[in-house]
């Protein structure tokens, strides 16, 4: 693992190339209230039924990070979209896209418009993400 010296983020690699760029949560939320609430529900959830976890702010979208960025949030109008890495592709209705990034790592994504599909089968998603380079 790697710490950037100037804005603290972690990587599974050295030196990884990336944007000490930040900017504040509010700012994706602008004119996003329902976005927010899911969010903010979201975020509970994962504290409370996976392991704590700390929101980090970059242009693009807000990232997860445990022991290691796991979560990437997407921001939308109507809810989140969430995107994930596993080392599975996951076969299921609620995946939107399940796209190779390495041999290992699979990124699965999905949308979020209701706080009911945070529920524990999504949730244990997030755990096996949380827990991947666990193993």
């Amino acid at each position: 693992m790697w710490t950037c010296p100037n804005c603290g983020r972690i990587f599974g690699k050295a030196k990884q190339p990336h944007s000490c760029h930040r900017v504040s949560l509010k700012t994706h939320f602008k004119n996003k209230e329902k976005a927010k609430e899911l969010f903010d529900f979201f975020v509970k959830s994962v504290n409370e039924k996976v392991g704590k976890v700390k929101a980090i702010s970059i242009p693009c979208c807000i990232h997860l990070f445990g022991r290691y960025d796991f979560v990437a949030i997407l921001p939308k109008r109507d809810g989140l979209e969430i995107r994930f890495s596993l080392n599975r592709h996951l076969k299921n209705q609620r995946i939107t896209q399940s796209v190779p990034m390495s041999l290992k790592n699979i990124k699965n994504c999905l949308k979020i418009s209701s706080a009911s599909e945070i529920d524990k089968e999504f949730i244990g998603w997030i755990r096996e993400s949380y827990h991947l380079k666990d193993d």
